[in-house]
Parts: structure tokens; sequence; C-alpha cells
């Protein structure tokens, strides 16, 4: 399965992308960096990472270190800094803005339940 990661607000693709290089939660997705698509002039190269994932538990590995990378940017910062994440899987698409697992859960089960529809779902909070 496919995947895209983009990372709104803050040009931090680069730094999500070491992240998840180094996760072992993660690790075993096969991750690139895709160049801007056309019309996002306003976002970096390294804003839009690739995942390819063996299968769904992949997916549910990938949101938990997304969550948690954004959770390590928590400190020092205020709430309404912190990056928003979307993951994006056929044409779902749904925000990462909270790490509480089960609002990680409910994205992944989003995004694997509507892959053919697009889901604007919302995890904020925390």
């Amino acid at each position: 399965m496919q995947v895209r990661i983009r990372v709104e607000d803050g040009g931090e693709g680069g730094d999500l992308l070491r992240w998840l290089r180094n996760d072992p939660v993660a690790g075993h997705a096969e991750l690139s960096v895709l160049p801007a698509e056309p019309g996002q002039g306003e976002m970096g190269v390294a804003d839009i990472v690739q995942a390819i994932l063996d299968d769904v538990s992949g997916l549910g590995s990938l949101a938990v270190a997304v969550a948690a990378w954004r959770d390590a940017r928590r400190q020092g910062r205020d709430r309404a800094t912190m990056p928003t994440v979307r993951i994006q899987y056929k044409d779902a698409t749904v925000e990462i803005t909270n790490d509480d697992p089960a609002e990680v859960r409910r994205v992944v089960d989003a995004l694997t339940a509507s892959g053919d529809g697009t889901v604007d779902e919302d995890a904020s909070g925390s």
C-alpha cells in the first residue's frame, strides 16, 4: 500500500523523514521524498513523504510514528504552532493533530475504511 504524508505549514517534512527512517516502529516502511505537486509552490520538496507498506498493520505503525514525531515537537511550542500532518491513502485524507492512541486508531480506521472516498477527519485535540 502506498501512503503519502504531508507536513502542513512549517517545512518540517525533511525532519519527519529522518524521524521515520530512524524510528523502529516505522522502520519497515520503504520511505522516499516526492517532489512538490504542481500548484504547491509554498511547500518545499521534502514536505511530501511517500511510504510503501506491506499491510494495514504497517499503516497503524506509521501513524503511531508520525504522532510520536508531532509529540516530540510539542516541547517548548504553543499548540497553535504544531505542524498538521496529513496522511493520504488512495482517495482518503486524514489529519493527525493529536498523539492520543485512540485518535491514531481512528485515523487508521478512517483511511482503510474509506480508501475510495475522501475523508476529512480531524483528530484534533491534545
